[in-house]
């Protein structure tokens, strides 16, 4: 059976020179509006929706752009036969930069600056804060979590990681846990960084005690999922005094309704979930994904292992086999 791929995806020449290089004579490249398309793809470059899924009867794997795939591991009907790929690789260096944006941004009143300047007002803010000598705790210590944490080190921060599963210490981070011990590490992080996938071992994991539990100037980032947290409950944490400020580049729902207590709170930074940026805005980054998969369509057609698959069962990247 030959294979042919669906791009989704707005890839430019250069891009479809790449994949045109990686199909060779042995697949067919496909694009939305092509008569038959949806009932011919056996690959999609791209997000399909699962009525499209639905309609895509050869279909069986899925390349996608973004890192996190709970679009599809959260369906209860998706079948398990699709093998799916994230792009777990590319958007490290773009949402490290991100989470120091926002860090540097909430430490030095940056956005109440900004609402001041709309008023014409020239008020300092004090004091000021910075990174050098402060503890970060990363909560997902995957390529994200750990592109942050390399470049921490310039700053003179202690980086404390967590991850699901045990064992050595990375040498990006001064100390490595799992999620169990969070409550004895929420306390003595200064900042908190979250870059964890919507998983039933993740969903609402900082509760309101959780929240408490962790310095009352420490200020909290999340570019993972909204779901780990309820943003009422935030907003009545920071509205009591407690935490410095926070920086929400995912919230659920997304977006937040109109007149929720978070839009209007001088200390928090909500972004339209835009830390990793789509595909096709940073060309870096687009780059990797394409590479990602035409490394992947190559295997796909020689029947090897691909990259970066998805495991259904713990809503992450698989872990390679040793050996």
């Amino acid at each position: 059976m030959k294979e042919a791929m669906l791009i989704q995806l707005p890839c430019n020449e250069t891009h479809l020179a790449w994949l045109r290089e990686a199909a060779v004579d042995r697949c067919r490249l496909l694009f939305p509006g092509e008569p038959g398309a949806l009932a011919e793809a056996t690959c999609v470059f791209g997000e399909p929706t699962l009525e499209e899924i639905a309609a895509m009867p050869r279909l069986r794997w899925i390349q996608m752009s973004w890192a996190g795939a709970d679009r599809y591991t959260a369906a209860p009907d998706f079948p398990r036969n699709i093998q799916v790929c994230c792009a777990t690789g590319a958007y490290g260096g773009v949402i490290a930069e991100y989470l120091f944006g926002a860090i540097l941004a909430l430490y030095r009143h940056l956005p109440t600056y900004v609402r001041q300047m709309d008023s014409g007002l020239w008020r300092p803010r004090f004091p000021g804060r910075g990174i050098e000598g402060k503890t970060v705790l990363i909560l997902g210590a995957g390529d994200i979590g750990t592109a942050f944490a390399k470049r921490l080190r310039p700053f003179g921060a202690r980086v404390l990681g967590v991850r699901r599963t045990a064992g050595a210490c990375p040498p990006e981070y001064d100390e490595m846990h799992t999620l169990d011990h969070l409550p004895t590490l929420l306390p003595r992080a200064d900042i908190v960084s979250c870059s964890l996938p919507n998983t039933a071992e993740t969903r609402g994991l900082l509760d309101e005690a959780a929240l408490r539990s962790m310095k009352p100037d420490a200020l909290l980032l999340n570019v993972g999922r909204g779901t780990l947290l309820n943003p009422d409950v935030l907003a009545k944490v920071l509205a009591s005094g407690h935490l410095s400020g926070a920086a929400l580049d995912v919230c659920e729902p997304e977006p937040l309704p109109p007149g929720h207590p978070l839009w209007a709170m001088d200390n928090v930074l909500l972004t339209p979930h835009i830390a990793g940026i789509g595909f096709g805005n940073v060309p870096e980054t687009a780059d990797k994904i394409v590479r990602l998969c035409c490394r992947n369509l190559r295997r796909l057609l020689d029947g090897e292992p691909l990259e970066s698959r998805v495991d259904f069962a713990t809503g992450y990247r698989e872990t390679p086999k040793k050996g």
